[in-house]
Protein backbone atom coordinates (compact mmCIF):
# COMPACT_ATOMS: atom_id res chain seq x y z
CA UNK A 1 0.00 0.00 0.00
CA UNK A 2 2.44 2.65 1.18
CA UNK A 3 5.69 2.67 -0.66
CA UNK A 4 7.00 5.90 0.81
CA UNK A 5 7.78 6.89 4.37
CA UNK A 6 5.60 9.64 5.75
CA UNK A 7 7.29 12.31 7.79
CA UNK A 8 5.26 13.45 10.79
CA UNK A 9 6.27 16.66 12.55
CA UNK A 10 6.94 16.18 16.25
CA UNK A 11 7.53 18.38 19.25
CA UNK A 12 7.93 17.93 23.00
CA UNK A 13 5.61 18.76 25.86
CA UNK A 14 8.26 21.18 27.12
CA UNK A 15 8.19 23.02 23.78
CA UNK A 16 4.39 23.20 23.89
CA UNK A 17 4.45 24.59 27.44
CA UNK A 18 7.04 27.18 26.40
CA UNK A 19 4.95 28.21 23.41
CA UNK A 20 1.42 28.14 24.88
CA UNK A 21 1.90 28.24 28.67
CA UNK A 22 1.31 25.61 31.31
CA UNK A 23 -2.03 23.82 31.06
CA UNK A 24 -3.93 22.71 34.15
CA UNK A 25 -4.27 19.24 32.61
CA UNK A 26 -2.79 17.30 29.68
CA UNK A 27 -4.10 14.07 28.16
CA UNK A 28 -1.52 11.89 26.41
CA UNK A 29 -3.06 9.40 23.97
CA UNK A 30 -0.58 8.55 21.24
CA UNK A 31 -1.14 4.85 20.48
CA UNK A 32 1.66 3.23 22.45
CA UNK A 33 4.15 6.10 22.53
CA UNK A 34 2.93 7.67 25.78
CA UNK A 35 6.26 6.99 27.50
CA UNK A 36 8.11 8.75 24.68
CA UNK A 37 5.87 11.80 25.01
CA UNK A 38 6.31 11.94 28.79
CA UNK A 39 10.09 11.76 28.30
CA UNK A 40 9.73 15.20 26.67
CA UNK A 41 8.38 16.72 29.89
CA UNK A 42 11.01 18.02 32.31
CA UNK A 43 8.73 19.83 34.78
CA UNK A 44 5.45 18.43 36.11
CA UNK A 45 2.11 19.85 35.07
CA UNK A 46 -0.59 20.12 37.75
CA UNK A 47 -2.33 16.99 36.39
CA UNK A 48 -2.10 14.66 33.43
CA UNK A 49 -3.42 11.40 32.08
CA UNK A 50 -2.02 8.81 29.74
CA UNK A 51 -3.68 5.96 27.89
CA UNK A 52 -2.69 2.38 28.71
CA UNK A 53 -3.38 -0.94 27.04
CA UNK A 54 -3.15 -4.39 28.57
CA UNK A 55 -1.05 -5.56 25.63
CA UNK A 56 1.59 -2.87 26.29
CA UNK A 57 1.78 -2.78 30.07
CA UNK A 58 5.49 -1.98 29.83
CA UNK A 59 4.61 1.40 28.29
CA UNK A 60 2.25 2.17 31.20
CA UNK A 61 4.93 1.11 33.70
CA UNK A 62 7.46 3.41 32.03
CA UNK A 63 4.90 6.24 32.19
CA UNK A 64 4.35 5.71 35.90
CA UNK A 65 8.11 5.64 36.50
CA UNK A 66 8.47 8.93 34.61
CA UNK A 67 5.58 10.44 36.58
CA UNK A 68 7.24 9.41 39.85
CA UNK A 69 10.48 11.04 38.71
CA UNK A 70 8.54 14.24 37.93
CA UNK A 71 7.00 14.27 41.42
CA UNK A 72 3.50 12.89 40.85
CA UNK A 73 2.29 11.13 44.00
CA UNK A 74 -1.38 10.23 43.48
CA UNK A 75 -2.88 8.10 40.73
CA UNK A 76 -6.33 7.09 39.56
CA UNK A 77 -7.58 5.13 36.54
CA UNK A 78 -10.57 4.68 34.29
CA UNK A 79 -11.23 1.57 32.21
CA UNK A 80 -12.12 1.87 28.55
CA UNK A 81 -13.99 5.03 27.69
CA UNK A 82 -15.95 5.03 30.97
CA UNK A 83 -14.32 8.18 32.37
CA UNK A 84 -15.36 6.83 35.78
CA UNK A 85 -12.65 6.31 38.37
CA UNK A 86 -11.87 2.65 39.01
CA UNK A 87 -10.81 3.18 42.64
CA UNK A 88 -12.67 4.80 45.54
CA UNK A 89 -9.43 6.51 46.66
CA UNK A 90 -6.37 7.86 44.85
CA UNK A 91 -3.56 5.29 44.65
CA UNK A 92 0.20 5.41 45.09
CA UNK A 93 2.44 4.62 42.13
CA UNK A 94 3.10 1.17 43.57
CA UNK A 95 -0.61 0.46 44.00
CA UNK A 96 -1.37 1.66 40.46
CA UNK A 97 1.41 -0.50 39.04
CA UNK A 98 0.05 -3.55 40.86
CA UNK A 99 -3.48 -2.84 39.67
CA UNK A 100 -2.35 -2.50 36.04
CA UNK A 101 -0.34 -5.72 36.30
CA UNK A 102 -3.35 -7.61 37.68
CA UNK A 103 -5.83 -6.46 35.02
CA UNK A 104 -7.04 -9.24 32.73
CA UNK A 105 -6.03 -8.78 29.11
CA UNK A 106 -9.76 -8.43 28.29
CA UNK A 107 -9.81 -5.11 30.16
CA UNK A 108 -8.07 -3.84 27.02
CA UNK A 109 -7.38 -0.17 27.74
CA UNK A 110 -8.06 2.91 29.78
CA UNK A 111 -6.44 6.00 31.22
CA UNK A 112 -4.20 6.59 34.22
CA UNK A 113 -4.48 10.00 35.90
CA UNK A 114 -1.63 11.54 37.88
CA UNK A 115 -1.64 14.54 40.20
CA UNK A 116 1.11 16.09 42.26
CA UNK A 117 -0.50 16.34 45.69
Amino acid sequence: MWDQAIEVPCTTLDALVTRFGEPAFAKVDVEGFEDTVLAGLSQPLPALSFEFTTIQRDVAQACIERCVALGYRRYQAALGESQAFAHPQWQSATEMTRWLSALPVEANSGDVYAVLG
